[in-house]
């Protein structure tokens, strides 16, 4: 009968403690997702992210609800915070590239249009024009300053 009841506490131990918890669960769907961020860095198309971005929105809810609600101890606590710098180290590093790939893009879209303009003629008339209001300016920064002077020059006296 002894046997029986230290038997049937092991087994009720087990069975409470026996599977992983949700935030367990979660925090190691986002791990996954972590590694394939980076084996498959610079490869992952906009839609391979928008994917991914769907899969851990769930087990993002899951934790974040966790720590709101208070229902994981410190340990947990610390996984969570690891596994979140991860994630927002892979998403930044991807928002990097992207940038990155879009200022070379635009580069080389500046470049089109520069050469297009060199081409067309446009380019040498918008520096002739830019040259031309330099000059205007000029006169009238004068213009101004003599203006200036004869009004110092009226105080004065």
């Amino acid at each position: 009968m002894k046997k029986l009841i230290i038997t049937g506490i092991i087994v009720a131990v087990f069975a409470a403690c026996g599977g992983a918890s949700s935030v367990d669960k979660a925090i190691s769907r986002v791990e996954k997702a972590v590694e394939k961020v980076e084996k498959n860095k610079g490869k992952m198309t906009e839609a391979d992210w928008e994917t991914l971005a769907k899969e851990v929105e769930e087990p993002l809810k899951v934790i974040s609800d966790a720590l709101e609600k208070d229902k994981v101890g410190v340990m947990t606590k610390m996984k969570i915070v690891a596994v979140s710098a991860k994630w927002a180290a892979a998403i930044s590093q991807v928002g990097l590239n992207e940038l990155g790939r879009q200022m070379v893009e635009a580069g080389k879209e500046i470049e089109k249009t520069t050469k297009e303009l060199e081409d067309s003629g446009a380019l040498k008339e918008l520096e002739q024009a830019i040259q031309e209001l330099g000059k205007e300016n000029s006169d009238l920064a004068k213009q101004l300053q003599e203006a200036a002077k004869a009004l110092q020059n009226a105080q004065s006296q």
